[in-house]
């Protein structure tokens, strides 16, 4: 599934990041650009999946009529849903598409933000052995005191020498040799027996001094506000889809409670940039959603309105 976070398009949602951090200084902000220009670009394949979820909607009556008159012939129960299904121009599948891609996109997003967290990372406990620790600023974002790691209260302000360790073994093909290299010169890791260790001692001195100059001792990195506002975010965007569409109530009331609390989950465990990703896909979808559900019902009721005057005029 590695692929799904290491493609081309990774790669350019990368690079697209980098270069928009020059000219604008702030990561989150970056983020938060990016996360509405690609949402912007797939404006129209998520147009056409809500129109084509609402007619869904309102076959609801008709679909529910049929599975009652053919209970006990499936066979003539899928001929006519498929008779009603082109006669209304409606396509049952259409939606998947636009729901593929976006889940493409937030594992291609996790992947290039994998490499900027493993590059700013690094960077950072290299500078703070390099320049020494009064010299660098850790990167704050309102509550989180380092947006490289995850919004909890569980979390330190940096890696501990474990975590550090995992880190460089999973992002191994993000940090360069040459990086490597500087990180065994300040004897920040070893390679004893010629496995990767983290010289832990080394380390922690490093990174507590580091938190220390940043006024940040005893503190935890963040207070989970952005893992429970990616749960809520996600349970009220799917009450909303399901209010609009009946069948989804039928079909998805578990998928209600287990996506969000697995969005919570996520991001908890996942760098803070991420989580404001998600956070903002999930709000800009709630807004869209609604400003969507507000237009067709003025046009449904615009259309009824026609034809009751026509009604009234063909019996006049």
């Amino acid at each position: 599934m590695g692929f799904l976070s290491d493609n081309f398009i990774a790669d350019g949602i990368f690079v697209v990041i980098k270069w928009m951090f020059e000219f604008i200084h702030d990561y989150s902000i970056v983020i938060l650009l990016i996360t509405l220009v690609i949402r912007i670009i797939v404006l129209p394949l998520d147009i056409k999946q809500r129109k084509n979820t609402r007619m869904m909607a309102n076959l609801g009556p008709e679909l529910e009529s049929l599975k009652k008159r053919y209970a006990n012939n499936p066979d003539q129960l899928n001929r006519k849903m498929q008779e009603l299904y082109r006669e209304r121009n409606v396509k049952p599948m259409a939606g998947c598409l636009p729901m593929i891609l976006q889940l493409f996109l937030l594992f291609a997003f996790f992947g290039a933000l994998r490499s900027i967290v493993s590059e700013q990372t690094v960077s950072l406990v290299l500078r703070a052995a390099h320049d020494g620790v009064e010299n660098v600023q850790l990167p704050q974002w309102l509550w989180v005191h380092n947006l490289w790691q995850p919004d909890s209260g569980l979390s330190g302000c940096m890696p501990s020498a474990a975590e550090f360790l995992t880190f460089l073994q999973t992002n191994a093909g993000s940090i360069t040799p040459q990086t490597m290299v500087m990180l065994q010169n300040h004897g920040l890791i070893t390679y004893s027996g010629g496995t990767l260790q983290v010289a832990t001692e080394a380390y922690n001195t490093l990174t507590n001094n580091l938190i220390a100059a940043n006024g940040l001792t005893g503190l935890n990195n963040g207070w989970f506000g952005l893992p429970v506002l990616a749960g809520v975010t996600l349970f009220f965007q799917q009450w909303q889809s399901m209010k609009q569409n009946p069948t989804m109530q039928q079909q998805g009331k578990m998928m209600l409670y287990i996506f969000p609390l697995f969005s919570v989950w996520i991001c908890a465990t996942s760098n803070t940039a991420f989580s404001i990703y998600w956070v903002v896909s999930n709000v800009y979808a709630i807004i869209l959603n609604w400003i969507l559900d507000a237009f067709y019902k003025a046009r449904e009721r615009k259309a009824e309105e026609r034809s009751r005057i026509v009604e009234r005029k063909q019996t006049e």
